[in-house]
């Protein structure tokens, strides 16, 4: 059976994972508390693993980040940020509902 062409435009992460994504979350910033759902913690959480891989791979090649901007694919981080958000939204709760 061949999937219809809009079919994947039409998934939302929500109804894939089947996880409330709208659930608000308490997270520390900058010694404050602040209320986020779940998709924004865990479109940050994976902007800040991607950012976090980059400056491995830098290290392992002995780049430094602050004088060679060449590193800087803004669409390519967008990307991996899309393609790590529902993974990191299981983990997420994952996570949450255990400590509860």
């Amino acid at each position: 059976m061949k999937p219809q062409k809009n079919q994947s435009k039409s998934m939302k992460i929500d109804t894939v994972l089947n996880i409330n994504v709208a659930e608000e979350i308490d997270v520390q910033v900058n010694g404050q508390e602040e209320s986020l759902t779940l998709y924004e913690v865990a479109r940050w959480a994976s902007l800040m693993k991607g950012l976090d891989y980059i400056d491995e791979k830098a290290a392992q090649l002995k780049i430094d980040l602050t004088k060679d901007k060449t590193w800087l694919k803004p669409l390519a981080l967008q990307k991996y940020i899309d393609e790590e958000t529902p993974s990191v939204i299981a983990n997420i709760k994952n996570l949450k509902d255990t400590q509860s």
